[in-house]
């Protein structure tokens, strides 16, 4: 009787610790899509229910984020004095200061509009992409630090608003990875990046006048229309808010004059969009709404 009851005692103990074990895994590994209090959901790790403890404001003495062409040359700081190049594709390095043991963070980029600005590109083992929103991969001690890439918008979208939210726990008990951890130190912040000037929309003056696109919104066909005041090639594109090619709609030699021409966008599904026009070197671009 005695060995049963022993028996019994070791399988509840082995279920208990498979299912902690379980539960502990899955939340170590990356975040949550929409929890790192973007307007979209308004949701962080604490409020999602990821963690305990109140969000705290992210700060230069918790966090570090820095931006730069090349992983040798990450000198700017992603800050409201940093200005990207449209189609430009940078590194960003996501450094927590803050002491704990075990760390993790998520982030998204957006517009205006709150539609995605740009894309994520994963460079480590450590970091993943979930709904449009780069996050940790496996939240452990041995990291709090992240390198990946980021493309601006390839069209003039305005500014682009980072959201983020990381984590630095602060011990290494199981509890620091499931739901009302009280010890979890979760901060959120925002950085708010501008285009470049002169950068994205050239110069035209000389070039293109007179640029419409009409109906707007649209939900079949559009008509562009434009002045070119010089020969040379003529192109337009249309492009996603998220910067990416969704179609070309031409691209010849002009003479000079008045330039109609209708494009057919009933196969895009709805949603903004941008023409990118280029006349000569001079480019001009106009938003789109696609019913």
């Amino acid at each position: 009787m005695k060995r049963k009851y022993l028996l019994l005692s070791f399988v509840a103990v082995a279920l208990l610790t498979l299912m902690n074990t379980t539960k502990v895994s899955s939340n170590k590994t990356f975040a949550r899509p929409g929890y790192c209090g973007d307007p979209t959901t308004s949701l962080t790790c604490v409020t999602g229910g990821c963690h305990g403890g109140n969000p705290q404001a992210a700060s230069l003495q918790n966090v570090l984020l820095k931006i730069g062409q090349d992983t040798l040359n990450l000198t700017d700081t992603l800050n409201s004095a940093f200005q990207y190049v449209p189609g430009q594709t940078y590194y960003i390095n996501f450094n927590v200061l803050a002491t704990g043991y075990a760390f993790g963070f998520e982030t998204v980029a957006l517009d205006g509009t709150n539609a995605p600005a740009g894309s994520f590109t994963v460079t480590s083992p450590h970091t993943a992409i979930h709904g449009g929103y780069m996050s940790h991969n496996i939240a452990a001690h041995a990291y709090n630090s992240w390198l990946f890439q980021w493309t601006a918008p390839a069209t003039n979208v305005g500014p682009v608003i980072f959201y983020y939210a990381f984590n630095s726990a602060d011990s290494a008990i199981f509890g620091n990875y499931v739901s009302a951890v009280p010890d979890s130190n979760i901060f959120v912040g925002t950085v708010v990046i501008n285009e470049k000037n002169g950068v994205g929309i050239n110069e035209v003056a000389g070039k293109v006048s007179s640029v419409q696109v009409y109906p707007n919104p649209v939900s079949g066909t559009f008509l562009l229309s434009f002045d070119a005041l010089t020969s040379g090639n003529a192109s337009a594109s249309l492009y996603s808010v998220d910067g990416k090619l969704c179609k070309q709609l031409f691209n010849e030699g002009v003479n000079g004059g008045t330039f109609t021409r209708s494009f057919d966008v009933s196969s895009v599904s709805a949603g903004i969009y941008f023409v990118k026009l280029n006349v000569d070197g001079g480019t001009v671009t106009k938003k789109i709404i696609v019913q």
